[in-house]
């Protein structure tokens, strides 16, 4: 009989726990200027290793829908030096066997997803260099004991074709916008969504706080990004929007439910320029949290700031903004002059060289969220519950299939024409994966403005998102 009510509760808290399931839909900037679907409409494939995933990812167009169910890394075993991280050789003293690193450079329309909990780049990082419309989501990233070089600054070592060879910064996502391959008008990167991933490192006391770089850094013109549902911890420098005072876009990215625990360090995140929505967050045994530097705008809405050093503070001299809204503090040491620890605990009140301004940026004038909203009093409860891999169930990676329209693309005198795709989303691609036009098709036939000779990736998406026609013209 005990047996049998232990069943009985234990399906009763499951089936409680599906029926609370927070709202994990899409929304903020991700959603704005066309949206972003990643590799919806494209051959799902399941990488078995490294070099697989690196096919389908690196392609520069194609949409592909990527699953990734087991734990990916190059496989080649390196040695590790575990005082500094730098690259060693097997039987030195302080030695462990680790495996060299490697850095996935994702092309545009692509999603790249975990299924249930088993989806993990370990010791491979990603990068994202002028592209645009990724989804990564449900995948646990860490760089822990990479190998990184022993002069200058720490840079990943891989090794290629029978060598070793440096291929970036130690970061577990990277979004840049300076291939300088390209005109200044086309280097940038936007609609990416990175949602419900673990990213991590676990630094040793032993290591120096540069070790690894950051967990999600957004440089130079990187626009249009939500990340949701993420669990930051145990890492140094977290997450930073902007490389230095000169690094002036407008970036825009919304920050909603994500757990920051134990970064003993800063950058949750720093930033620099740009409009940013700070919603829903649970921060929790960290020091240095939201940095409001240069010129930067920030909406800090419903969030609970437990047991951290600073929380939100700013550079007064820099004239970064931030309007904070509902948040909550508890057992905080430094706060902005209006706040105050709901637990009573001893706080001190920022320099006022810590401080920040008001901002006139509101969110709600960009795009909606109140179905996600949650009262900062919830977050404690529902963030680490629901925040990281494996929360997203089966759905994950189930894939809708549709009746298609028929919708042709061909070549006509240096144009690209389209027939049958209206109301349609059509994105023209350059070879090197930099749009050369997007716009929605009014009419049942489209044609582009004329184009360079080369050869294009035309994609049409419908109303919803759902990839329609992918296909390759020579112009």
């Amino acid at each position: 009989m005990k047996k049998h009510l232990i069943s009985i509760f234990a399906a009763t808290a499951t089936l409680l726990l599906q029926a609370n399931t927070p709202n994990f839909d899409m929304v903020g900037f991700a959603t704005l200027e066309g949206g972003t679907t990643g590799g919806e409409g494209g051959e799902t494939v399941y990488p078995t290793n490294f070099e697989e995933l690196k096919r389908y990812a690196e392609e520069e167009t194609t949409p592909y829908i990527i699953v990734i169910n087991r734990e990916i890394n190059t496989g080649i075993t390196a040695y590790v030096d575990t005082t500094s991280g730098h690259i060693s050789t097997q039987g030195a003293e302080n030695t462990i066997a680790s495996t060299y690193g490697e850095i996935i450079k994702l092309g545009s329309n692509k999603t790249l997803i975990g299924e249930d909990d088993k989806g993990f780049l370990n010791r491979i990082g990603i990068s994202i260099q002028c592209k645009e419309n990724i989804i990564i989501r449900n995948l646990r990233i860490s760089l822990q004991d990479v190998p990184v070089d022993k002069s200058g600054e720490n840079k990943i070592v891989a090794f290629r074709d029978g060598a070793e060879v440096l291929v970036g910064d130690p970061d577990c996502i990277s979004m840049q916008a300076d291939d300088e391959s390209l005109p200044a008008s086309q280097r940038i990167t936007q609609h990416i969504w990175i949602d419900h991933c673990e990213l991590y490192n676990f630094p040793k006391e032993t290591e120096h706080k540069d070790r690894y770089d950051g967990l999600i850094d957004a440089k130079n013109d990187t626009r249009y990004v939500t990340i949701s549902w993420c669990y930051f911890h145990d890492h140094s420098k977290a997450c930073l929007s902007g490389k230095g005072d000169s690094d002036n876009f407008d970036r825009t990215c919304t920050w909603h439910h994500n757990y920051f625990e134990n970064i003993k360090g800063s950058r949750l995140p720093l930033l620099r320029f740009g409009r940013h929505h700070y919603f829903n967050n649970y921060m929790k045994g960290c020091e240095d949290g939201l940095d409001v530097r240069i010129q930067s705008n920030a909406y800090v809405e419903n969030c609970y700031f437990e047991d951290t050093k600073r929380p939100v503070f700013g550079k007064l001299s820099e004239g970064g903004r931030a309007t904070l809204v509902d948040n909550i503090f508890k057992s905080c040491s430094k706060l902005p002059p209006e706040c105050t620890n709901i637990d009573g605990a001893k706080q001190e009140t920022l320099k006022e060289s810590e401080q920040f301004e008001p901002t006139d940026f509101n969110p709600a004038d960009c795009y909606s969220y109140d179905a996600v909203l949650h009262n900062a009093e919830e977050i404690p409860d529902i963030v680490p519950l629901y925040a990281g891999v494996g929360k997203l169930g089966s759905s994950a990676t189930t894939i809708a299939k549709a009746d298609k329209p028929s919708i042709k693309a061909y070549a006509a005198n240096g144009q690209i024409r389209i027939e049958g795709g209206k109301d349609c989303l059509v994105r023209i691609y350059r070879v090197n994966g930099v749009a050369a036009e997007a716009t929605t098709i009014a009419t049942d036939t489209f044609t582009s403005t004329r184009l360079p000779k080369g050869i294009y990736t035309i994609q049409v998406a419908s109303p919803h998102g759902e990839t329609l026609l992918t296909t390759k013209i020579k112009l």
